[in-house]
C-alpha cells in the first residue's frame, strides 16, 4: 500500500516491523548477557502498540515495559499470559487489583504502596509482584533516600506479620514478592558526565540493602539471587561498558532512533522503523510577495508554486516547526512554508517536478529525519514520535530497501 491509494487516509504511518525486529536483536546482542525489556508505552512510542507488540512478540521477545496500568492491561489482552509486562505509573487512588490479578509486575515509588498492594493480593488471591524503584538522582518517581529505608522497614513489618501468622501464612498464597530493583539514568546520553557513575553506586547499595532484607525473610519475600535488577535506558544500553544489571528498559532505540546527539540511528545499526507520509492534494502558482498559511509569517520572494500537503498538528507534527522544517517528495527536499495548521501545511516546490498525488514524505526512511524535525521544532526525536496522534493510520509494510536515507 502507499499513501495514494484509494482508502481515503491522507497521513498515514508505516511501520516496518522487520525493522524493529532487527533493532531489537542488535539491541539485545549489545546487552548481553543481560535482557532485553522491550518499552512501548504511550502507544509504542507513538508507533502503534497493536502493531509493535505482536511483531517483536512473533520474534521471540517475552518482556515488556508500560508505565500505566491500563496500558499493560491492554498488552495482557493482546498478548496473553506467557509474557513478562512490569509498569510502574499509578497514583494514590489507582485501583490495583486488576493489575495484580493480571500478574503485571509494578514498580513501586512510595511506602504505602506496599500496602495497597499487599491489600490487592489478598482481594484477589493472588501474589503481587513487585520492583521496588529507588531515587538514585533523576528526581522524578522512585523511593527517594529516607523513603528508601522507610520501605525496607515496611517489608521487614510485612514480613514478621507474615511469619507470626505460623502454619496457616505458608498455606496460602504469599501476598507479596520482591522481584526486581529498578532506577533511571539522568544523562546516560552524555557519557562524559559524573552522575551516571554516582547514580549507579547509590543504585548498588540499594540493591545490597535490599538482598539482605530479602536474605533475612528467607524467601517469604523473595529470592534476592533471582532479582531483576534495572536502570539502564536506551542511552545506557549504547554506551555503559561494563552494563549495570540483568536487563535494560530499552524504548527509543528499539525504534530504530537514536538517543545520542553525536551519533545517528545508522551509526549505532539501528533502522527507523516509522515512515511518516503524506500526498499532495493541490498545486498553485504563487505571485511575488503572496503569503502562506495563519499570520501570513512566510511571505513569497518571488513567483513560485506550493503544494497543499495535508498533515498539522492535530496528526501531532510540531507547529513549532513552521518555516524551518522540510518534506521530501519524489527524493527531493522542499521547505515548509508559513504556519504548520492544524490539518495541513504549505510546501514552496518552485519549479519541481511535483504532480497532485504525489506521495510526501515528512519524515523517516526516504526523507528528513526524526531527529531533524526535533531540531526544527526545537525538541527531540522521541517526542516527534511519540506525539503522532491516533487520527493518523498506523499500517504495517513490507520492508524497505536498506539505503541509508532518513536516518
Amino acid at each position: 500500500m502507499t499513501s495514494t491509494d484509494s482508502s481515503g487516509v491522507l497521513v498515514r504511518a508505516e511501520i516496518d516491523v522487520a525493522a524493529l525486529q532487527a533493532n531489537a536483536a542488535v539491541l539485545a546482542k549489545r546487552l548481553a548477557p543481560a535482557r532485553l525489556k522491550c518499552v512501548v508505552k504511550a502507544n509504542a512510542y507513538g508507533h502503534g502498540i497493536d502493531i509493535v507488540a505482536p511483531a517483536l512478540f512473533a520474534a521471540g521477545w517475552r518482556d515488556f515495559c508500560v508505565a500505566t496500568i491500563n496500558e499493560a492491561l491492554h498488552l495482557r489482552e493482546l498478548l496473553g499470559d506467557d509474557v513478562t509486562i512490569t509498569a510502574w505509573l499509578y497514583g494514590p487512588t489507582t485501583d490495583l487489583d486488576a493489575a495484580v490479578a493480571a500478574g503485571i509486575e509494578l514498580g513501586v515509588s512510595t511506602v504505602d504502596s506496599l500496602e495497597r498492594l499487599r491489600d490487592a493480593a489478598r482481594r484477589t488471591n493472588t501474589t503481587a509482584r513487585l520492583h521496588l524503584k529507588v531515587d538514585t538522582g533523576l528526581g522524578r518517581n522512585g523511593l527517594a533516600p529516607a523513603d528508601w529505608k522507610r520501605a525496607l522497614v515496611k517489608l521487614k513489618t510485612l514480613d514478621a506479620r507474615t511469619e507470626s501468622d505460623g502454619a496457616d501464612a505458608s498455606a496460602t498464597t504469599p501476598e507479596l514478592e520482591i522481584v526486581g530493583i529498578m532506577s533511571h539514568y539522568a544523562v546516560a546520553d552524555e557519557p562524559e558526565r559524573v552522575e551516571t557513575a554516582q547514580q549507579t553506586q547509590v543504585f548498588d547499595s540499594a540493591h545490597r540493602e535490599l538482598s539482605a532484607v530479602l536474605d533475612g525473610a528467607q524467601g517469604r519475600l523473595g529470592e534476592s539471587e533471582r532479582l531483576e535488577v534495572h536502570i539502564a535506558n536506551s542511552p545506557a544500553a549504547l554506551t555503559l561498558s561494563p552494563f549495570p544489571g540483568t536487563s535494560a528498559r530499552v524504548g527509543l532505540s528499539l525504534y530504530g532512533l537514536s538517543p545520542l546527539g553525536d551519533q545517528t540511528s545508522k551509526d549505532l545499526g539501528l533502522v527507523p522503523a516509522m515512515r511518516l507520509v503524506s500526498q499532495v492534494i493541490n498545486l498553485k502558482d504563487i505571485p511575488t510577495g503572496h503569503g502562506a498559511s495563519y499570520g501570513l509569517t512566510f511571505t513569497a520572494a518571488a513567483d513560485t508554486r506550493f503544494a497543499l500537503v495535508p498533515g498539522g498538528y492535530g496528526d501531532g507534527i510540531a507547529r513549532s516547526a513552521s518555516n524551518k522544517a522540510e518534506v521530501s517528495i519524489r527524493g527531493t527536499r522542499y521547505p515548509v512554508v508559513g504556519r504548520i495548521a492544524m490539518d495541513q501545511m504549505i510546501v514552496e516546490v518552485g519549479a519541481g517536478e511535483v504532480a497532485i498525488g504525489d506521495e510526501v514524505v515528512i519524515f523517516g526512511p526516504d526523507g528528513p529525519s526524526a531527529a531533524e524535525w526535533g531540531e526544527w521544532a526545537d525538541t527531540i526525536n522521541y517526542e516527534i514520535v511519540t506525539r503522532i496522534s491516533e487520527r493518523v493510520d498506523r499500517v504495517e509494510i513490507e520492508p524497505r530497501p536498506a539505503d541509508g536515507a532518513g536516518l
